[in-house]
């Protein structure tokens, strides 16, 4: 099941539409990218490996060439395509080609639901499931070399190589499970609307210390953040590169409506403070009519509510360990102490606090519902070892 040819350079826009003409009719498609994104705005593509069990082919995105059509052919119900930790690889594509891929299956969410760890690296899958040892990876190379050496090309063609033949194991064992609905629920967020989009004026979310500025303060630094984004899209470079958070702040702070207002501050003394000082203050002005409502002050927990969100923590640890879940898959401790700072008058407020749904209400949205309803007793016992346990049973 893993392709025995030699891979495929596809360097000109007949050989990409030869490739897509090759896909038509394949029922699955394995995917990986290779990028450079440490000093870009977006992630710079610099290959893109696909493979079915026949044929790899390396697309090179440095060519003469439109990827677009073959996003666009792999946006289809039909391929499915399977790819490892997926997201990367989905946002770039989406930022650069404006293709959403909805029709997935992350090799990595699979194995998290099988019990292989939550975050598996493809390397190591290989190993457990396949014992198909791969030579050390080149993740940092300079994938923008042409001719492409040939340890990157051998690397890049394994990530994709073995790639059907693991989504076969973990398909199968996913099904044996009854846990194929669960892990398509998790691949089909990894294709939903806005989950790659970026807002710049959601920008300050990002910038640190922003919640002990004041109201008006708030109001300016969204303005900064947004206009960072837009000269540092405009640049290609990390907005941070631009300017600081910590420079950011302090023009929120200071507020400066003129060019003189930015002497007198040492964090100030910056080339791209002055350089782009009109836009600045630009930003400064429409941020003062628009302040941030501070959110309200964080209720604070009791010590009866920390009890509480340690024994549904407990009941989630136990439901994790009972089906070979890691129990971040279930439910996180700071999700569950932010839901019990307020009541909820039934199990429907509760889950919807909890943002449980699905597949995850199915395994644990009764049972935190009964135990913080008081319906539920909690006793240690051993188990036939001798093993001292915890367990959890309906009130009689």
């Amino acid at each position: 099941m893993t392709p025995k040819s030699d891979p495929q350079w596809v360097a000109t826009q007949s050989d990409l539409d030869a490739l897509i003409g090759d896909l038509d009719g394949v029922e699955r498609v394995a995917l990986d990218t290779e990028f450079h994104g440490e000093r870009s705005y977006v992630p710079h593509l610099m290959l893109v490996q696909v493979g079915t069990e026949d044929d790899i082919w390396l697309v090179d995105p440095l060519a003469d060439i439109d990827l677009t059509p073959l996003f666009e052919f792999l946006a289809q119900p039909v391929p499915l395509v399977i790819g490892h930790a997926l997201h990367n690889d989905l946002e770039i594509i989406y930022l650069k080609y404006g293709v959403l891929l909805q029709g997935v299956f992350d090799t990595q969410i699979a194995a998290s639901f099988l019990g292989y760890g939550l975050q598996i690296g493809l390397t190591g899958l290989l190993r457990e499931i396949a014992d198909v040892r791969l030579p050390k990876g080149a993740q940092m190379a300079d994938w923008s070399r042409r001719p492409l050496p040939e340890r990157q090309w051998t690397y890049a063609a394994n990530d994709v190589r073995y790639l059907p033949k693991i989504h076969h194991v973990l398909a199968t064992d996913l099904a044996a499970r009854g846990r194929t609905e669960w892990v398509a629920e998790e691949c089909l967020a990894l294709g939903a609307d806005g989950r790659y989009g970026r807002d710049p004026q959601l920008a300050y979310l990002r910038v640190s210390g922003y919640r002990k500025l004041r109201n008006v303060e708030g109001g300016v630094l969204v303005e900064l953040a947004a206009e960072r984004e837009h000269l540092a899209a405009a640049q290609d470079t990390v907005p941070h590169f631009l300017l600081s958070d910590d420079v950011l702040t302090t023009l929120a702070r200071r507020m400066p409506l003129a060019r003189e207002d930015l002497n007198g501050n040492r964090r100030l003394n910056n080339r791209n403070v002055h350089r782009y000082a009109d836009r600045w203050i630009a930003a400064v002005e429409r941020g003062k009519k628009k302040p941030l409502a501070r959110p309200p002050p964080r209720q604070p927990t009791t010590p009866g509510m920390d009890a509480a969100a340690a024994l549904l923590m407990l009941m989630v640890n136990e439901v994790a360990d009972r089906e070979s879940l890691a129990p971040q898959l279930l439910l996180r401790r700071k999700t569950v102490q932010k839901a019990l700072l307020s009541p909820h008058q039934d199990k429907a407020g509760l889950l919807a606090a909890l943002g449980v749904s699905g597949w995850r209400a199915e395994q644990i949205g009764g049972l935190a519902w009964d135990l913080l309803d008081g319906r539920m007793n909690v006793a240690c016992e051993r188990d036939g070892k001798g093993n001292l346990g915890v367990v959890f049973r309906p009130v009689e």
